[in-house]
This record gives structure tokens, sequence and C-alpha cells, in this order.
């Protein structure tokens, strides 16, 4: 998927206020953008894949903090928040 088509996917997002709605766009977006729907049952995505992506969003976090850019802070959170979600639910999966 070309940048211009990633960007097509991703203007509404700053039109958005609340979370929930924010992280139901992010994985509409990352459906579109081919990741699976069900990223906790993807044998390539196991907990410690899963940790290291929650680790590199909340990197993204802080240089969107450092550069004052309250728009990009809250699609990290969404980001940081959806793994999370998939986090938990691998974990089920997995019984642990």
């Amino acid at each position: 998927m070309s940048e211009q088509e990633i960007k097509q996917l991703k203007k509404r997002l700053p039109s958005i206020r609340s979370l929930a709605m924010l992280k139901m766009e992010k994985n509409f977006i990352a459906l579109e953008k081919g990741y699976p729907r069900q990223p906790y049952l993807d044998p390539n995505q196991p907990v410690s894949f899963l940790i290291g992506r929650i680790i590199d969003e909340v990197i993204e976090l802080h240089d969107a903090f450092k550069e004052g850019n309250s728009e990009i802070m809250k699609e990290e959170c969404a980001d940081i928040s959806n793994i999370i979600d998939y986090l938990f639910e691998k974990l089920l999966v997995e019984g642990k």
C-alpha cells in the first residue's frame, strides 16, 4: 500500500474525539492494509512480539510528545490500547 493510500485511509482520524472510536477506526485501517483481523491468533505474533510492539508504540508516543503533536499522541494511545487488547486475548487463548 502506498503512502498516498495510507494518508487517504487516515484522513478521518483527526475528527474522531473518543478513544473507543479512534481504536475502531485504526482497526479498520489495519484491515485495509492487510493486517489480520485477529492478530492474537496469528502464530507469527507471539506474546514477545506483541510486547515489543507495545514498546515501539510507547516510543512513538514519546516522540510525538517531544514534538508537541497531540493528534499523533492520540493515535499512539489508540495503537497502544489496541495492542494491549490483542495481548490480553493472546494470553487468554494460550491459557497463560
